[in-house]
């Protein structure tokens, strides 16, 4: 399927594991996107997983976010959070003041088919902010194996977006510490039975290695690198 995510993985035990262990992780990100939303009344969590980030931003604007996502075990989690969810972005009938994406247009074959999908959903001069996996180097056996077709340099999600009739306002790289935990993971080899992706990881890269990256981006290294891309971009 080249224009929705991939059906084939729901990894909601990931996705509760995560919610659960990576708290500082999970604000930041949604701090980064309400920074860049916050005036917006209709907003869109494009695929929601089981909602942990617009769960977040309802708690930080009031604004409770519209949400796309396929799975269906994932929806019937929206749907006991109280969360509105289509399956596919043409069955939204608003118009969108802002959309947000995080690690999702990786898992989308056909991503730019998608963003002039979104693009069509939203209002003149609205923001599409995205965060995505960086640098086609660290692409793993855990990029494998959880269907992400591609991580992004900045030179391609811009021209991407560009394709798709929008205008770049920002883009950044984020968390330049976990740069180098997935090189480590590319270099080595990914193998669930190591302790990646356990528990005890989740908050270790929460606890130490994530408030070290946060630290190093905000003096200047988010200007080199990062595990992750922080785009924002306006309908023009």
């Amino acid at each position: 399927m080249q224009t929705s995510l991939q059906s084939d993985y729901s990894g909601l035990e990931e996705l509760i594991l995560f919610e659960e262990c990576m708290p500082l992780y999970n604000n930041s990100i949604v701090n980064l996107i309400f920074k860049e939303t916050q005036d917006s009344l209709t907003v869109l969590d494009f695929g929601a997983g089981i909602g942990t980030l617009s769960d977040l931003y309802e708690k930080k604007s009031s604004i409770k976010p519209l949400c796309i996502e396929i799975d269906s075990t994932n929806i019937e989690f929206l749907t006991n959070r109280g969360f509105k969810s289509y399956k596919h972005i043409d069955e939204v009938s608003k118009k969108l003041d802002s959309v947000f994406s995080s690690n999702v247009l990786e898992h989308i074959e056909d991503d730019v088919k998608t963003l002039k999908m979104i693009h069509r959903k939203m209002n003149h001069n609205s923001k599409i902010v995205l965060y995505l996996p960086a640098f086609m180097l660290l692409f793993s056996g855990l990029d494998e194996a959880v269907g992400h077709y591609r991580r992004y340099s900045k030179k391609e999600i811009q021209t991407k977006l560009k394709q798709a009739g929008f205008k770049i306002l920002d883009s950044r790289y984020v968390d330049s510490i976990g740069f180098f935990a997935s090189l480590f993971v590319r270099l080595v080899g990914y193998n669930p039975e190591n302790g990646l992706g356990s528990k005890r990881s989740f908050k270790i890269y929460d606890r130490i290695i994530f408030p070290l990256s946060l630290f190093f981006d905000a003096i200047g290294f988010r200007f080199l690198f990062g595990k992750n891309i922080f785009v924002v971009a306006q309908k023009s």
